[in-house]
């Protein structure tokens, strides 16, 4: 009987070797995030009360070229971390439709992630995209696994390297890389950037990151804006339960998961 993927990264993730109480939270959490799991993204867009239409806007134009980033890094030695067309595909919906101001990721890698927020970014003609990534030089070569069980070969080809030329054209100097500790840049970030209306966390995926950032970054969610995190865990659902947000705790696309602010709620600084 082959063992589900979950369990594997539990007994992989030192995280959960020296906290018990979350990788026992983490069993049933999976099976919720298993059950309330959505195939389509233009479901998961419209369950944020997103019009899958304006979302998707100038997609198609973008995505042989985006596909063919993934089918680069797929290719690469080693596991570069890039994500599917799936999330994607959310990643540019939401940055399209929101036609957001300010956005922020924590973790590039090889620059899935970014080429799709960016190529929705260069559609809407306007705002700015941060990226912080702890520097490659910081990575240490002899650590055979982080603390969320992840191992990366990203670092050999540099932070980005898989990020398409038309992507970076197209943004221009509307792109801001920070090469730092999350825990260093991320607040530092938000004091100089006001309202953030997109948010999306992949970098490390313990719990007590997750939790740490997402009590950070809500406060300074601007209204209608929105939260998302890709490889969702029990920090997520501990979030959600906070800050009132139960209702979104489970639904996810391949553990990809969204919360957004309601447009009348006033930002807190």
């Amino acid at each position: 009987m082959a063992i589900p993927p979950f369990l594997k990264t539990i007994a992989q993730a030192p995280y959960y070797r020296t906290n018990w109480h979350d990788a026992l939270r983490e069993v049933p959490a999976a099976f919720q995030f298993k059950r309330h799991r959505i195939e389509d993204p233009a479901e998961f867009l419209a369950e944020l009360d997103i019009d899958p239409a304006a979302a998707f806007s100038g997609f198609q134009g973008w995505r042989p070229i985006l596909e063919d980033a993934i089918r680069r890094v797929k290719a690469a030695e080693g596991h570069q971390g890039a994500c599917s067309i799936e999330d994607g595909m959310i990643l540019y919906g939401l940055c399209r439709a929101l036609k957001p101001r300010v956005v922020i990721e924590t973790g590039v890698a090889a620059g899935i992630s970014t080429s799709f927020i960016g190529a929705a970014m260069a559609e809407n003609g306007s705002g700015m995209h941060y990226s912080i990534e702890l520097p490659p030089a910081d990575v240490n070569p002899d650590r055979k696994r982080h603390d969320d069980g992840g191992e990366f070969a990203w670092p050999r080809g540099g932070v980005g390297w898989a990020i398409p030329e038309q992507v970076k054209a197209g943004l221009g100097k509307r792109h801001r890389l920070i090469l730092e500790d999350v825990r260093i840049a991320l607040p530092r970030l938000l004091d100089q950037v006001g309202p953030v209306d997109l948010f999306f966390h992949d970098d490390l995926h313990t719990p007590a990151q997750m939790r740490w950032q997402f009590r950070l970054v809500w406060p300074r969610i601007a209204p209608g804006g929105v939260l998302a995190a890709d490889d969702a865990n029990i920090g997520w659902i501990d979030f959600c339960r906070e800050f009132g947000l139960s209702q979104r705790m489970f639904s996810n696309v391949q553990r990809l998961t969204a919360v957004r602010k309601p447009a009348t709620v006033g930002l807190v600084q």
